[in-house]
Order: C-alpha cells, then structure tokens, then sequence
C-alpha cells in the first residue's frame, strides 16, 4: 500500500507540472504573433470606435497624432489606418515610401501620395448620402457586396477620390463612377508620377464623425478593406 501510495504522489506531482508548462488559456504563440495596426488619428471621438473596431478584429492598436507621426513610425506594424480627423499637411506624403501597406480616410493624402489629384471637391472631398455603388463585386474588398449598398443609417458625409495611376475603384458614388469611395491600389501598380507603391495602398471614404452612423454592410466593407490591405483573406 505503502508503494502505492508513493506512485500515487510521483503521479500528482508530474500533472502539476505539466499543468505549470501549458500555455494558460490557449496557445500563446498565436497571441504572441499579434497583428498590430498604427492608428494616426485621435484617441476619442469617432476615431475611439474605429480603433474599437480595429481591436475587435484582433489588431493590437498603437495611437499616433498626425504631428508626431514619423515615417518610420510604421515599423513593425501590420498596417497603417490614417483617419480623417488628422490635419492631411501635417501628414503629406511622410508614408509614401512605407512598405508597410496603408488605408487612407483622409483624401487629401492621396494627391499628396500622387494617387489622385490635389484639387479640393474634384480630385477629392465628400458628398452628402448613405449609400454607394459597389464597382467590382468581384473583389475580396467588396465583401460579397453588389449594386446598391447603404453604408450610413441616414444620410451623412461619404469621402471620394478621383483615382489616377492604377488604381481599382470598389464602390463610387451613386451615378458618379469616377468618385471613387474605396479603391484599391496593389503594390507595384503605378501612382500619377509611374511611380510604384511599396505596399497596398487602400481609400476608404469614412468621414470623422459617421463612425456611429455606419451600417452592419459599412463595416463589412470596412474590415473587408482592412484584410486585403494587410493581405490576408476575408
């Protein structure tokens, strides 16, 4: 008995152990290989339910206003989210060269990263409305989408490009295929200068203070412009 009871210990003791050495609450080398997104914006307002939403898509979200952003700031991050609320001549072209890919809701960046024009409420700006035309259904950051789409609840601010370079127009404005209201640039496709960005370059014609306002469908296309940007699959 006396036996026994000794294998008996010998055995609690190394299940203890083995309990000690497992990862707690799953595999921690999947947490440890987190995405990690760099949010140029604000930490309130709409941009607190962007980076919510960012985070609820599993990115681990560092914040950086538009004057202390450097260019390599971007450095180890997944992507980089640039938010309408940042002044765009504070921000310029300072993520041009990074090859780390970028999704854009200010549209003045975009002229200055030469993938659209500079001429304010031609080349960009933004439109009253809530919906929007979905262009190439067939594309993974249309989310299954086609036609018609209400992005918005009600009627709010939707931003626009006018591309040039290479770009993919995703949705436009309704009755207006050239304002594009996502679009897609791949990397290596050319900017207005024949220029090749370095990585994914994305538009997305979220305006500060519509985050509330967005439908399930906005979202959608939201994080269905986050994958792709970040190149994985939706």
């Amino acid at each position: 008995m006396k036996r026994v009871g000794n294998v008996l210990v010998i055995l609690m003791i190394l299940m203890l152990a083995a309990a000690c050495t497992s990862p707690a609450g799953g595999d921690q080398g999947a947490s440890s290989k987190g995405k990690k997104a760099l949010f140029v914006g604000r930490e309130e307002g709409g941009d607190a339910i962007t980076i919510k939403h960012l985070k609820q898509l599993g990115y681990e979200v560092a914040v950086v206003t538009d004057k202390e952003l450097k260019a390599d700031n971007a450095t180890g991050h997944t992507l980089v989210f640039v938010s309408s609320t940042v002044n765009s001549g504070k921000v310029g072209n300072k993520l041009k060269a990074s090859p780390v890919p970028v999704i854009y809701a200010e549209s003045q960046n975009l002229g200055d990263i030469r993938l659209s024009g500079k001429a304010t409420d031609e080349d960009n700006g933004d439109f009253s409305g809530k919906s929007v035309a979905i262009q190439a259904a067939g594309h993974p950051m249309a989310a299954g989408l086609q036609g018609s789409v209400d992005v918005y609840k009600q009627d709010g601010k939707i931003g626009f490009i006018v591309p040039g370079g290479e770009g993919t127009v995703i949705a436009s404005a309704l009755g207006d295929a050239r304002r594009a209201v996502i679009c897609a640039f791949e990397k290596g496709a050319k900017n207005m200068d024949n220029e090749p960005p370095p990585a994914r370059q994305v538009y997305f014609y979220l305006v500060d203070g519509e985050e509330i306002n967005q439908t399930e469908n906005g979202w959608k296309l939201f994080d269905a412009a986050v994958q792709w940007a970040a190149g994985s699959k939706p």
